[in-house]
């Protein structure tokens, strides 16, 4: 990497050919030897190792998929056996009329039996050594014990499995097959109609999980999985805490504007992997060095940085906002030597607009929140950041923004002195929407967070509302209700 001319580098056509051959989604990447040299190491994969039933959530774009394709890859170099499957292939060519919930599970859930009969009887042929013996009892455990249960019941709004049945099957398919730990791989839970997810979840937990030797890792979108409710005083699904005893939410782990440092190492990485698995860099390159090289494509550290800090901590954002700011900004720019901080703010914002506030533009409820925002909290208060009273976090005019990526919810919860008993959420609004204001009379301070000597600094009138957040850090407050569209501060 260091023989490399970075003054010529970004005007060469391998780079713009790297740049569009970077897969954006790892279920695209055929080649799994490739998502695992490009991963960033964390500590997730080692915490994904633990054999009790786990949840990854995270917003679209977190890298949830690349993480457990990493584990798939690291787990069976060791031996062990791994059964990946996805919901929206388990959904696929399922045909009914029915919006019964119970309906739509079973037939996922019939779906998945028919999978993974299917996955444990190829695993068998691959066997090198089995006893006839053997093999015909696993032929007669798959045709009796799972096949009745494959296809979904003719009868709309009947679904009877006889878990005890599938359960012992399974058991004793696992014990012929001399896998001692099967770790069950669920992705793309999302694509599972809400109100049908607490349902398919009971089959799942009645009929699988009750064998000792199966761990299940589910994958799900944050604001889009409902895994229990109640009905008629009974909780039916999977609960945090009892059934899923450890949660891996990717959305929380980089918050810019928590550890700086790591998350900027951490996309320093990313785009060092991503870019070098194409152009034939050295990828055993220490951290370190790979985060130092790629800020070298840039004018300055701080034009990266400002790169981390529009995406949001969101890994896919980050790779579609890096190539916008050098195919439509640098590339278009006969004068530019590097990729600079307006190159990266025009793609932010043009990735805003076009793909984030796209998805929305249909929906009266969620437009009127958002413009809501934008006037008062960016334009009016100038800041970036709002609170909402815990309680209030589950209102679907936040979650939908959420999920689109245009707010983010940061780990920190606020406590006002004056009002005893009351906790507040912290949200941010996105990068792309923030820079809208930047440059007007109307802009707002990039910081989340303030110093002392921020505070000291801000003119007096700007100070109101200014209220200490820990022994650093002081938050401008700013309450949002979702209920009635006002702010109080």
């Amino acid at each position: 990497m260091s023989t490399i001319d970075y003054s010529t580098i970004l005007n060469e056509h391998r780079f713009l050919q790297a740049i569009t051959n970077v897969n954006r989604r790892a279920e695209k990447q055929t080649d799994q030897s490739k998502l695992v040299e490009i991963f960033v190491e964390t500590d997730l994969p080692t915490r994904c190792e633990t054999t009790e039933h786990q949840i990854i959530l995270g917003r679209r774009g977190t890298g949830k998929t690349h993480l457990m394709k990493y584990f798939q890859y690291q787990m069976q170099s060791k031996g062990y056996v791994i059964y990946f499957t996805d919901c929206t292939r388990l959904g696929s060519g399922i045909p009914s009329a029915s919006d019964d919930p119970i309906v739509i599970a079973s037939k996922f859930f019939s779906s998945l039996l028919n999978d993974l009969g299917t996955f444990l009887l190829d695993h068998a042929i691959r066997l090198e050594s089995i006893t006839r013996e053997k093999e015909e009892r696993i032929l007669n455990s798959l045709s009796t014990g799972l096949a009745a249960y494959m296809t979904p019941s003719a009868n709309e709004g009947e679904s009877i499995y006889n878990y005890r049945q599938i359960s012992s099957t399974t058991k004793s398919l696992l014990e012929d097959l001399e896998i001692g730990r099967l770790f069950v791989v669920i992705d793309e839970w999302a694509q599972i109609p809400l109100n049908a997810q607490p349902y398919l979840a009971e089959f799942i937990k009645r009929a699988l999980l009750t064998v000792p030797t199966i761990s299940l890792k589910l994958l799900a979108v944050n604001y889009q999985c409902k895994f229990s409710t109640s009905i008629a005083g009974n909780i039916i699904g999977m609960q945090r805490g009892a059934d899923f005893t450890d949660v891996i939410d990717i959305d929380q782990y980089l918050i810019f504007e928590e550890n700086r440092s790591l998350v900027t190492d951490f996309f320093g990485q990313l785009l060092y992997n991503h870019l070098g698995a194409e152009l034939d860099w050295n990828l055993k390159l220490s951290s370190e060095e790979k985060a130092k090289s790629i800020k070298r494509i840039f004018t300055q550290e701080p034009d990266f940085v400002e790169l981390v800090r529009a995406d949001e901590g969101n890994c896919r954002d980050f790779i579609c906002i890096f190539s916008k700011a050098y195919i439509e900004g640098f590339r278009r720019n006969t004068d530019a030597k590097s990729i600079s901080i307006p190159h990266i703010q025009s793609a932010a914002s043009s990735w805003y607009t076009n793909e984030k506030e796209s998805n929305i533009k249909t929906e009266k409820d969620v437009r009127e929140t958002i413009s809501f925002l934008l006037d008062k909290v960016l334009k009016d208060y100038r800041s970036r950041t709002f609170m909402v009273e815990t309680g209030q976090e589950e209102h679907p005019r936040l979650l939908r923004l959420l999920n689109e990526r245009i707010l983010h919810r940061l780990n920190i919860k606020y406590s006002h002195p004056d009002r005893p008993g009351l906790r507040y959420e912290l949200y941010s609004l996105d990068y792309g929407a923030y820079i809208t204001y930047r440059g007007t009379v109307n802009e707002p301070r990039q910081e989340i967070f303030f110093t002392r000597k921020d505070v000291a600094l801000l003119p007096e009138d700007e100070r109101k509302g200014i209220v200490p957040f820990d022994d650093r850090r002081s938050i401008r407050r700013i309450v949002f209700n979702p209920n009635e569209l006002s702010i109080e501060t």
